[in-house]
């Protein structure tokens, strides 16, 4: 085990020791624990939801290798590059796609938001990872009932006090299969660790 590892190892003990996490199953504290090993935030342990078969769900997408759709670049940063190599899955963002910028600025919508409308036309059924934008997760929610979208799984993770906490919590109240938390923490590097939990626990690494 080199240094790197050795110190992932303890900083993992210390989570698990540093609070109560006996409200999730093992898959879903994984999960958790990375979101807090991310943050360096223990109140992810309180405010970390999940719907029934959301990680089922997750690893079923990640089965079929279907790609996973990120709000932004930063969130497809975040998503480790040799985990998703190890189970050939793609990540994509369009937020700097030229029609999107196009179409957004000539419909007055954000990027953010119109570029969930491009990805719905292409991959309705991939894994959706929201760590930026309120209105793209809006944006899928508006989707799936208009039946133009059935996502796999929707990691809606939005940070911010505009909208964040109410998306979050209407996400979970859409249906759709999702991973999220109560309130206005989140961002860019939850939603890719929220990621990289579920291939590590895929792909047993």
């Amino acid at each position: 085990m080199n240094k790197g590892d050795r110190i992932e190892k303890e900083s993992f003990e210390i989570i698990e020791a540093g609070c109560d996490l006996s409200a999730y199953d093992e898959r879903q504290k994984k999960v958790v624990m990375r979101l807090i090993h991310t943050t360096g935030d223990f109140e992810f342990a309180k405010m970390t939801l999940f719907s029934v078969n959301a990680i089922d769900r997750a690893m079923d997408a990640l089965e079929r290798r279907l790609p996973v759709i990120c709000d932004v670049n930063m969130v497809k940063t975040a998503i480790t590059a040799k985990y998703s190599e190890a189970v050939g899955i793609e990540r994509h963002c369009f937020i700097t796609n030229e029609n999107v910028i196009a179409e957004a600025a000539a419909q007055e919508k954000t990027r953010a938001e119109y570029s969930m409308e491009y990805a719905a036309r292409h991959f309705p059924d991939a894994i959706y990872a929201i760590g930026n934008a309120p209105t793209a997760l809006l944006k899928i929610m508006e989707l799936h009932k208009e039946g133009k979208i059935n996502p796999a799984l929707v990691i809606g993770l939005p940070v911010g006090f505009v909208m964040a906490a109410e998306s979050k919590a209407m996400l979970t109240e859409s249906g759709m299969e999702y991973i999220t938390n109560v309130g206005t923490k989140g961002g860019s590097p939850c939603a890719g660790a929220v990621v990289n939990a579920l291939i590590k626990i895929k792909a047993g690494i």
